[in-house]
């Protein structure tokens, strides 16, 4: 198998072809809270568009409610501890809730799977 193979198997990011936010994980979590996200430019960050990748991860588009300028958040896809936990919500026959969020929205399923409706991870399959 050739370098280049494997670089073609794994499927690039598209994003929305706009600056990345700067301290990714402090804003992911603070998106996923539902708090306001700073703007790098002052003021805050509206939300305008969620993109799920083919990787399995998300990219979030905000625009500066000050500047006008956009930006954009990739969010990471979902760790095994977070799987778990919304896997022990479902067995409990709880409606699982995002794990990412403090008080986190119910998960919808599509399909076989549950996905966060705020950032459209998807974090499990229905049991």
């Amino acid at each position: 198998m050739s370098a280049s193979s494997k670089v073609q198997d794994k499927p690039e990011r598209v994003g929305f072809g706009v600056e990345e936010l700067d301290q990714i994980k402090k804003m992911e979590r603070l998106h996923c809270s539902h708090r306001q996200v700073p703007s790098p430019m002052g003021g805050f960050l509206m939300e305008l568009a969620v993109r799920p990748e083919e990787d399995g991860t998300s990219t979030i588009l905000f625009e500066c409610k000050t500047s006008a300028l956009r930006f954009e958040l990739p969010l990471r896809i979902s760790t095994w501890r977070e799987r778990r936990k919304v896997r022990m919500q479902a067995d409990e026959g709880l409606d699982p809730m995002c794990p990412r969020g403090e008080l986190g929205p119910r998960l919808v399923r599509r399909g076989k799977d549950f996905f966060c409706p705020h950032c459209s991870i998807m974090f499990g399959r229905v049991p």
